[in-house]
């Protein structure tokens, strides 16, 4: 009979599942990376193509958050009090945009098609 101490277990227990943890972690950061790049690709296609420019500058903001992906678009406009206006601000939520609403409907069409990237590559890795 072996002397295994109670906490010896413990601690080899601990060390599973903190490694576990990590596998994980990485898997869902690499799937997130794709469903962002899924995302984009998305918005391009939903875009207005009055020149193009707009649908060219959706970016992802990478891995700067823990676990989340952020997507914007970087084309602005003049306005009368401002050189900076988001145009995807005034598309989205402008009463006046035949576009109104169009990045909200784009995301909640491609949220099983996201959601289901991120689980495959978490399978993948696990």
């Amino acid at each position: 009979m072996t002397d295994i101490s109670v906490n010896a277990i413990q601690d080899e227990i601990m060390k599973i599942l903190r490694e576990y943890g990590d596998v994980v972690y990485i898997a869902t950061e690499k799937g997130l990376e794709v469903a962002e790049k899924g995302l984009i690709k998305e918005l391009k296609s939903e875009s207005p193509k009055a020149s193009g420019e707009f649908a060219k500058n959706w970016k992802g903001k990478g891995k700067r958050y823990y676990l989340r992906r952020y997507v914007g678009n970087t084309t602005t406009v003049k306005g009368k009090k401002s050189d900076t206006i988001p145009l995807s601000n005034i598309l989205e939520y402008s009463t006046e945009s035949k576009h109104q609403g169009f990045i909200k409907r784009t995301v909640n069409n491609s949220a099983d098609k996201i959601a289901a990237a991120v689980v495959a590559e978490i399978k993948k890795e696990v």
